[in-house]
């Protein structure tokens, strides 16, 4: 028996971490900026990438995880479009992250107990109008990158298989469109300090489990 939640926010997901609701930039674009207090920042908070590893990312998980996190984004498929909201394959901030939820002050706070260090994304159209996004969100920290894991909280299928290749990464869809009708469509992987998270979204239709399975194992595949 699937597990629903009615609490929808735009077409997002809901999320235990800030109280509120989440479904990337695609999909919660249209709500007004909030205001967000200054925050106490550290050094690595900026998306730059760190001095070069001396050990070899083709074999050193880690050093693959400290290099580029962007070319550790999905490529954007043959036929489809970049976005045009935000720069493809590029980082983005703490406070664009805060700003997904709807509660974005309180998941600030939460993003930087979790010791929230760089974030990246990438988002595309396909031909039949779906949208997709692929967001990494890196800790300085396993456990915080679990933590994050864990209050997530996407409404999950008890009876999905995990996703293909990981110990915890599932997927799930939503049955109900949100307010401009569209439905969406999320996955959900960590891999140590890394958690990707997968939303796809379109009109008439929600994107099958299948679908976001293919892009959310293929995001997995690279970390």
């Amino acid at each position: 028996m699937k597990r629903r939640t009615g609490l929808l926010f735009s077409s997002a997901v809901v999320l235990g971490l800030a109280g509120g609701a989440v479904g990337g930039f695609l999909i919660q674009r249209s709500r007004p900026a909030t205001p967000l207090p200054p925050i106490q920042r550290t050094p690595a908070v900026a998306a730059v990438p760190g001095p070069a590893d001396p050990h070899d990312p083709k074999t050193d998980d880690s050093a693959k995880l400290d290099g580029d996190l962007r070319a550790l984004l999905l490529a954007t498929p043959a036929g489809a479009k970049d976005t045009t909201d935000f720069a493809a394959r590029d980082w983005f901030t703490i406070e664009s992250l805060a700003e997904y939820y709807a509660q974005p002050q309180n998941a600030l706070v939460k993003l930087n107990s979790y010791t929230f260090r760089r974030a990246a994304r990438t988002a595309w159209t396909l031909t039949d109008g779906t949208e997709v996004e692929v967001d990494l969100v890196q800790f300085r920290s396993t456990e915080g990158a679990s933590s994050y894991f864990t209050m997530t909280r996407f409404p999950e299928d008890a009876t999905a298989p995990n996703v293909p290749g990981t110990a915890t990464g599932y997927v799930g869809q939503y049955y109900a469109p949100d307010g401009s009708g569209r439905y969406t469509a999320y996955g959900l992987v960590r891999h140590g300090d890394v958690v990707a998270q997968v939303f796809m979204s379109r009109a008439k239709i929600a994107p099958s489990e299948d679908q976001v399975m293919q892009v959310t194992k293929s995001e997995a595949d690279l970390l």
